[in-house]
């Protein structure tokens, strides 16, 4: 993939984390944790990405969530809950 042909990231979150997202920035879960958020991960996801590491950098926690095309499965996974939620672009 060409990084100039990317043009837009999406990002998946709960609507009430609006604020703190125009406040601190689009944080990786690690430093999310220490903020109050809503959380939209799945736990069982996130249990398998703990320790998992990137070859010659970071664990994955250590990166935020950025998608080339937000109609996803982890977005579908939000529209089923009752949770709202905002993807930006």
């Amino acid at each position: 993939m060409n990084r100039a042909g990317v043009q837009e990231l999406h990002y998946i979150t709960a609507i009430a984390n609006v604020p703190s997202i125009l406040q601190h920035g689009i944080l990786s879960h690690t430093l999310a944790a220490q903020l109050v958020h809503d959380s939209v991960a799945m736990p069982e996801i996130q249990e398998r990405r703990k320790n998992r590491q990137i070859p010659g950098a970071r664990t994955l926690h250590e990166y935020a969530n950025l998608y080339f095309d937000a109609h996803n499965a982890m977005l579908s996974k939000c529209r089923k809950r009752t949770m709202r939620f905002a993807c930006f672009e």
